[in-house]
């Protein structure tokens, strides 16, 4: 579920690839060379990217304000590199290779520290060099891998020779990124890796909506009576009255136009002192809502608007914002958009003299179905009307307003690939690590999606062989914290008694609980709690999803090194900010010395995961996390997977997310697979169940069913925790262990998936770029690990 997330905008957070001066750039991720499966290539193809890359469409989509103010506070993130990397990258390996002396011997954080973490001095050095500056140190971590700080923006172009530039980015407000590459003095080069300097929002909750929502008929109209400008304006003279809505009303020529009346606010005008709204602060209009003028076209009527728009919808089944050329009698004549678009202040033009002298209404509003757990928006300001006699601003000619057609009713999923009736695997006295829990007996599911006990009798999870993650602690990364109540109610749902605990812990002060991003982190913990019972699971929220406050989240979790799986249920386009999955990669090798496996969803855009073009999400594409892809499936009475196929539903647009990175090169745990591109990092690694699971948050209106990536990546971490009991050890970089097993046994653990689509690739026998290996057969591969 593409939701609205609630930041800070006087800071600064995404992480830019630096170059020092007079020598020395980045630190790269060193070649790892040796065992298990060859050569461990995990450094990333593209190399020091020195500017943040701006979005111009999409839910990311920023429009550059001018230049940052010399006084404003910009925070910056500083991450300094390892010590020994060479022999950090030959642990790590080893530590995958049951032929080495050092596998699954993980260190202990204070171990880390010792021989890999950047020492005190070294901290200490980089801060000197900052604080003359004008830098203010605001936060350490015990692992002394980044360094947070703050200064005047001034300060910060000053140090980094760079330019910072304030950008509004639709929905996520006014936000900074540096327009002007930055570079790293010569001072902090011998130990920085990467600065922060940005702090758009770059990441978003993987799940979509599928609660059976009912599209609601558009049905425009004028309320009251109005009479139109007849007059023939003088060249560029503009004939809409109250164009700036200054008389603080819809008045002077404006009607409400629709079931719902529209309002006047002075939120953000684009000048002036008023604003015209469109769309609910929360939840979507139930019908339309919106401000419309009767007029007469001028000859050559040359229209243009503003509008700042807001939105996360996936797309315009159920709600939309639009502009349009209505008749008098409220039917639309010509649709000028209609769009789930977020951005700032926004200029749109359209000619209409193919209309001139006819009476017609311009209006402007946003549709709904009234759901409430996603929010569409629009703001107007400066609506012109003129006669392009003289020179017209050219515009794109109006178009026809289409036929309107239903919503769509959803489609079938492909037909699926029978899955043969597996021989029954006995039971077997669990292993020693695990306490002998009782199995899921829940139901399979409820009439609002599938329940844990259908998931994890159809994958044949651990759980249902007496490993229920007891002993185990899991962490969920996220922007907002947990409603335990929400658990409660969802687990008494699912039949399932948890005795594992939950615990908040606020990172960079904490996350939203009010946020609609609260779905994305009751779908984690209920997913976890459900399958895994018996684990422990920390929450770590942050203020929202962008670079900085993700690394931090991420950084505290290792730091702590408590947990022994960590969840990523977000992505982005990973080339929208090729530092931050280099800073990721490397954060999550040091968790992997240290024991611990990081997963993340590879997206929900099928094979376009960046605004529509050909790519793969970060942090899933990082070669040191656990790429978990989709599958939608069926199962018998009997809880035996009867049909397995690629997720895809296309009632709301969700495609599991699957491509070969361009930031990445190949890793060496994928090397000599069939189907693999070896152009780069293939994505996913393996895929679980992504479509219908119910979810229940109860600020977000009760019971919900949802789809995405976003339920099969903790659908894993909940497994990696039985696995992790059921050997009594910790599995840390696990991406090496699960091909090494496909090589070996092939679909003997694996259930292959052969069919469906992401889009630009298909699921075939063998890997793809879809599904990847395949959806784990659970408890043969967590014995066969």
């Amino acid at each position: 579920m593409r939701l609205t997330f609630r930041v800070a905008a006087s800071l600064l957070t995404l992480a830019v690839t630096l170059t020092a001066c007079g020598g020395g750039g980045q630190n790269a991720l060193p070649t790892t060379l040796g065992g298990n499966g060859g050569p461990q290539n995990l450094a990333p193809k593209i190399q020091n990217v020195i500017a943040a890359v701006p979005r111009t469409s999409g839910i990311f989509a920023t429009h550059d304000l001018g230049h940052r103010g010399a006084a404003d506070a910009v925070k910056v993130t500083v991450t300094l590199k390892y010590n020994n990397q060479a022999e950090l990258d030959a642990l790590v390996r080893d530590q995958s290779d049951p032929l080495s002396p050092q596998f699954h011997r993980y260190l202990t954080t204070a171990e880390f520290n010792s021989r890999f973490a950047p020492t005190q001095a070294q901290q200490a050095a980089v801060e000197a060099q900052l604080r003359p500056q004008g830098f203010t140190i605001t936060h350490e971590y015990a692992n002394r891998t980044l360094v947070e700080a703050t200064a005047p923006n001034a300060a910060v172009e000053r140090t980094f020779s760079t330019q910072i530039d304030t950008v509004s980015e639709g929905k996520f407000g006014q936000r900074f990124m540096n327009v002007k590459p930055a570079t790293l003095p010569k001072g902090l080069g011998d130990f920085v890796k990467d600065v922060t300097l940005n702090n758009l929002v770059i990441m978003h909750p993987l799940s979509s909506d599928s609660s059976g929502r009912t599209a609601v008929p558009s049905s425009i109209h004028p309320v009251g009576s109005a009479s139109a400008t007849n007059v023939q304006p003088m060249a560029g003279a503009n004939i809409i009255g109250n164009p700036g809505f200054e008389t603080g009303a819809i008045n002077g020529g404006w009607q409400q136009c629709g079931n719902i009346s529209a309002v006047i606010t002075t939120a953000h005008p684009h000048t002036g002192a008023y604003d015209e709204r469109s769309g609910n602060v929360s939840g979507e209009p139930n019908g339309d809502m919106g401000v419309c003028q009767l007029v007469t076209i001028p000859a050559s009527g040359q229209l243009s608007f503003y509008v700042y728009q807001s939105s996360n919808e996936v797309n315009t089944t159920y709600a939309w914002q639009e502009a349009d050329l209505l008749n008098t009698s409220g039917t639309i004549i010509a649709n000028f958009y209609r769009s789930v678009s977020n951005t700032g202040w926004t200029l749109k033009k359209a000619n209409l003299s193919a209309y001139a002298g006819g009476q017609y209404y311009l209006y402007f509003g946003v549709h709904g179905d009234g759901y409430t757990g996603l929010n569409t928006r629009q703001y107007l300001d400066d609506v012109s009307l003129t006669s392009g006699a003289a020179t017209p601003t050219p515009g794109p000619t109006a178009t026809p307003a289409p036929t309107p057609t239903p919503a769509p009713t959803p489609t079938p999923a492909p037909t699926a690939t029978p899955v043969p009736t597996p021989t029954p695997v006995p039971t077997p006295t669990p292993g020693s690590g695990c306490t002998g829990s009782p199995s899921l007996n829940g139901p399979f599911s409820s009439s609002n999606g599938w329940l844990a006990t259908g998931v994890a009798k159809a994958f044949d999870f651990p759980t249902q062989h007496g490993c229920n993650g007891a002993g185990q602690t899991v962490a969920v990364e996220i922007d907002t914290p947990i409603n335990a109540n929400d658990v409660s109610t969802y687990l008494s749902a699912a039949g399932v008694a948890q005795t594992g605990s939950i615990t908040n812990i606020a990172v960079s002060g904490g996350g939203n609980a009010a946020s609609s991003d609260y779905v994305e982190t009751a779908l984690d913990v209920e997913t976890i709690s459900g399958l895994a019972p018996g684990a422990n699971i920390r929450v770590y929220n942050f203020p929202d999803l962008s670079s900085q406050h993700i690394e931090a989240g991420y950084n505290q979790a290792v730091s702590d090194g408590i947990a022994t799986v960590v969840n990523s249920s977000f992505g982005g386009c990973e080339t929208g900010d090729t530092a931050f999955t280099t800073t990721t990669n490397s954060i999550a090798q040091q968790a992997a010395a240290k024991g611990m496996t990081f997963a993340a969803s590879s997206g929900d855009s099928g094979s376009s995961e960046c605004s529509g073009s050909l790519g793969v999400s970060a942090p899933s594409s990082d070669p040191y996390f656990v790429s978990v892809g989709a599958v939608n499936f069926t199962e018998n009475s009997s809880g035996v997977l009867t049909s397995i196929t690629a997720a895809n539903d296309t009632s709301n647009g969700f495609k599991s997310g699957g491509g070969v990175s361009t930031v990445f090169a190949l890793p060496s745990y994928q090397s000599g697979i069939s189907g693999v591109n070896s152009s780069g990092r293939n994505n996913p690694d393996v895929s679980f169940p992504g479509i219908g699971v119910a979810v229940y948050a109860a600020s977000q209106g009760g019971w919900l069913k949802v789809d995405g990536t976003s339920w099969s990546s903790p659908e894993f971490t909940a497994y990696m925790s039985e696995v992790n009991e059921l050997h009594s050890t910790h599995f840390g970089f696990v991406n090496p262990t699960l091909y090494s097993v496909f090589k070996s046994t092939g679909y003997a653990d694996y259930t292959d998936v052969t069919s469906g689509t992401n889009g630009a690739y298909n699921a075939v026998t063998g890997y793809d770029l879809v599904t990847g290996i395949g959806a784990p057969k659970g408890w043969a591969l967590a014995q066969a690990l």
